[in-house]
């Protein structure tokens, strides 16, 4: 249940990320040089999705299976 929680609070915050990407991509002028279009359109997404998959595991320990031995 953990794991699932935190891939859909990762794949969740793909949204949020793709939209902080498209606002900085128009408000730096809409760059078309390779190395500045590319970390904005890919990094900021891949980054937002990395801390939504961290948070997600850090917050779902109430959520793991517990097993006795």
């Amino acid at each position: 249940m953990r794991l699932l929680r935190t891939l859909i609070i990762g794949a969740v915050m793909l949204i949020p990320g793709l939209l902080l990407a498209m606002l900085i991509w128009y408000l730096a002028g809409e760059p078309n040089t390779e190395p500045m279009e590319s970390l904005i359109c890919n990094g900021i997404p891949l980054l937002s999705v990395s801390l939504g998959v961290l948070f997600g595991w850090k917050t779902g320990e109430a959520y793991a299976v517990q097993i006795e031995s």
